[in-house]
């Protein structure tokens, strides 16, 4: 056991050999091994100060110990979690060294690419790069390399499938590491791949957009949920004249024009804030002033939370759209000569002023008309001055009536006019009639077309609504009706419509409709009227002219006055005409092979529309053909009104005619108005004087003059002359004695069928 001063001493140094260290490691072993608990107090102090210091730093060995395999536990679990961090990371990751090899690459990566760790260990990254891309990756990998800070580079990797992929490289340059494995003994860059192919649809997605914007043929206006104007586009300038700067920030009231009410605008907001979008038609001034007409759309545009974040208002320049409609209106509705309603446009204006009259108990008036002598004008002068007598006629018809009423040219030199809102039947009357002898009056003043004078007149017939007619066509009918009794009644005068005439146009109706029937059941019938040589004694029969007359089965005889006119509006004169023409040259065959050697023609007239149809040289060709008759035989006459009209296609069936041995006659010549100076541009044979200048023949000095003169003239030309309407010798002594050859007329004989002639002429026996 120590004394107390031992335990106060400091233990001593001892310097020990090799041999004593050995001894003392085997002592500390067996003290390490030895409880604290069991020390024996015996021992020496310096054994018992070793032990308790090997002690504590054995507890503290351990202790490290712990820590240490604590530590170890970590940096492997931290280097488990960097590995799969590195792996499945959404972004792609890769080591390359400086130029461009693979040296790592994270499981991102290899899926994007379709390849393996190993398939891309040690391989250089151009070897997945798009062809096209390889210049862009070549220039600038060094120094983006070099430092990588800050910079990207687009690019397209293909995968296995050689897929081009959408990709952003950017990356960080890593420092070798001293003591660091084999991976990191050298600098190395760790690149970010991150694909951008959706980005990059919705870049060009943006890039499209904003070409759509500025070069849309649209003008387009984005505005702040204020109507602040944002941003415009090229066509918005091409449209408006204002650049980009002269109106963003302002709103869209620059365009204002005036032309649209508050009421508008304010209906166009309420449909925006209400539906999200308004189109329709507005009129805006440009930057110069002018007017012009858009279709224009605006649509609200709201964020994410439902509030306005801007207006698009896109609209189009319809202005020469709205000026082509307006010129189709004119040519559909307006008669481009006169610039008057056509019939279309009357019907529509008339359908409506007769609802405006039922509504409102009102009274209406239809006029129609129709120009005297327009014909002979067109042909004579040209259709320039028809043209021209029509544009002065529409321009004197306006002057005549009101504003509210409507001129219409109904067609050719027909007019219809509507006159509304009369009170009740008797100002209706008055005020018609009072606008009837206007017109008349102002109608009958002499026309200047071109430096020629020209007077035509008129002829008028109105009717009432309601009182004559409920519908367009009936009032329109009715005024036509009452026009024809005017043009009968000496022309130059108005007509109001009545029963009588409504009764005469049923009975005219009903006579077109038989008409139709009358052909094919043989109603009708050739009379003929004896064409008598004035210059022989006794007066010798030369010839006949061919009538047609209607044997209508339950009214017997019909005048050819009534119903030539309906065969001519209707074409059945054609066929009628083919058939007259075949008749009389068959019944004049048969007297010439009676041995009636005096009879040296047949004359046959020919209608207007029969004349100028397109076969007639063939047509009576073939009536010669089939009934054996020679051509010499035959004389066609016309009237001056078919030869006014298309004087060359006349002239050229005419010399046709003439060609074929057949002759021609000119007939009820004198009533017109240019008979003498086309007489030498027509190849004709003979013509007739008409009846009214024969009538008065004896007592009127210018009847007189009248026919002395035909007489010499058509002597001098070489023509006949055949005098219509001898009623007594002394009229037949006045014509033999003036010079006149041929005449025919009651004296002799009435038109008859060709069995009455044999009862009247024995020679036909």
């Amino acid at each position: 056991m120590h004394s107390a001063n031992n335990d106060t001493k400091p233990a001593r140094k001892m310097k020990k050999n090799p041999a004593d260290i050995d001894d003392l490691r085997h002592e500390a072993e067996a003290l390490i091994n030895f409880e604290p608990n069991h020390l024996d107090a015996d021992l020496p102090l310096d054994l018992q100060t070793l032990f308790h210091e090997l002690n504590v730093h054995q507890i503290e060995l351990r202790m490290q110990n712990e820590q240490l395999v604590e530590a170890q536990q970590q940096l492997i679990a931290s280097r488990n979690d960097f590995i799969t961090l590195f792996d499945l990371a959404p972004v792609g990751f890769l080591r390359l060294d400086e130029k461009g090899r693979i040296l790592q690459s994270n499981q991102t990566v290899q899926e994007m690419l379709g390849k393996s760790h190993s398939e891309l260990r040690d391989k250089f990254l151009t070897a997945f790069i798009h062809v096209d891309d390889l210049s862009i990756f070549n220039a600038r990998y060094n120094a983006f390399y070099k430092k990588p800070d800050g910079k990207h580079i687009e690019l397209r990797l293909l995968d296995r499938h050689k897929k081009p992929i959408y990709i952003e490289l950017s990356g960080r340059l890593i420092k070798k590491q001293t003591g660091a494995s084999v991976d990191f003994n050298h600098d190395c860059l760790l690149v970010n791949i991150i694909t951008i192919g959706e980005r990059k649809k919705m870049e060009e997605q943006l890039k499209l957009a904003a070409k759509v914007f500025e070069h849309s043929q649209e003008s387009i206006m984005i505005t702040a949920p204020d109507t602040t104007i944002l941003k415009i586009n090229f066509a918005f300038t091409a449209v408006t004249g204002y650049k980009p700067a002269e109106v963003i920030g302002r709103t869209p009231k620059i365009l204002s024009s005036g032309r649209q009410s508050p009421e508008f605008y304010r209906d166009m907001w309420q449909k925006i804030n209400k539906e999200g979008c308004w189109q329709g038609e507005i009129w805006n001034r440009r930057k110069n002033g002018d007017l012009y007409a858009e279709w224009l759309s605006i649509c609200r545009i709201n964020d994410k939370f439902g509030r306005v974040s801007h207006y698009i208002g896109i609209f189009s320049d319809i202005t020469l759209r709205k000026l082509n409609e307006k010129q189709i209106e004119q040519l559909a509705y307006f008669d481009p000569l006169t610039e008057l309603p056509n019939r279309a446009l009357l019907n529509d204006r008339l359908k409506q002023g007769i609802v405006q009259a039922v509504r409102h108990k009102l009274w209406l008036s239809v006029f129609f008309l129709d120009l005297d002598r327009f014909k002979i004008l067109n042909d004579t002068l040209g259709h320039f001055a028809g043209d021209l007598l029509l544009q002065n006629v529409a321009k004197r018809l306006k002057s005549c009536v009101r504003e509210s009423d409507t001129v219409a040219r109904f067609g050719g030199d027909e007019f219809v006019i509507l006159l509304t809102d009369f009170v009740d039947e008797q100002s209706a009357a008055l005020h018609s009639a009072e606008i009837a002898k206007k017109i008349l009056d102002v109608l009958s003043q002499p026309f200047d077309l071109s430096g020629n004078q020209f007077i035509t007149s008129t002829s008028i017939g109105f009717t009432l609504f309601p009182k004559d007619g409920s519908s367009v066509d009936e009032l329109i009918k009715n005024a036509d009706a009452a026009m024809y009794h005017a043009k009968a009644s000496g022309r130059n005068n108005y007509q109001y419509f009545s029963d009588n005439m409504r009764s005469e146009a049923l009975t005219r109706s009903t006579l077109e409709n038989d008409l139709h029937h009358a052909l094919p059941n043989h109603e009708f019938i050739v009379y003929y009227q004896p064409l008598i040589d004035l210059q022989t004694t006794p007066n010798q029969i030369i010839g006949f002219e061919a009538l047609l007359r209607w044997n209508h089965p339950r009214k017997g005889l019909i005048s050819p006055d009534d119903f030539i006119p309906i065969a001519e509006e209707t074409g059945m004169i054609v066929a009628i005409g083919e058939w007259v023409l075949k008749s009389a040259c068959k019944q004049f065959k048969i007297w010439r092979d009676q041995d009636q050697p005096q009879l040296k023609k047949i004359c046959v007239n020919l209608s207007a529309r029969q004349f100028l149809q397109n076969d007639l040289v063939h047509s009576i060709r073939q009536c010669l053909d089939s009934t054996g008759l020679d051509a010499r035989f035959l004389e066609i006459e016309i009237t001056e009104t078919v030869m006014m009209q298309h004087m060359s296609a006349v002239i050229r069936i005419l010399q046709q005619l003439m060609q074929m041995g057949i002759t021609v006659s000119l007939d009820d010549f004198g009533t017109g108005y240019s008979s003498l100076t086309y007489l030498k541009k027509f190849p004709i044979n003979s013509i007739k004087i008409d009846r009214s200048f024969v009538r008065d023949i004896l007592n009127d000095p210018d009847d007189k003059v009248i026919v002395h003169s035909i007489i010499s003239i058509a002597r001098h030309m070489r023509l006949d002359i055949i005098a219509e309407g001898i009623e007594n010798n002394e009229q037949a002594t006045y014509l033999m004695q003036a010079g006149c050859r041929f005449g025919q007329g009651f004296l002799y004989s009435k038109p008859l069928p060709a069995d009455g002639l044999i009862d009247l002429f024995p020679m036909f026996d």
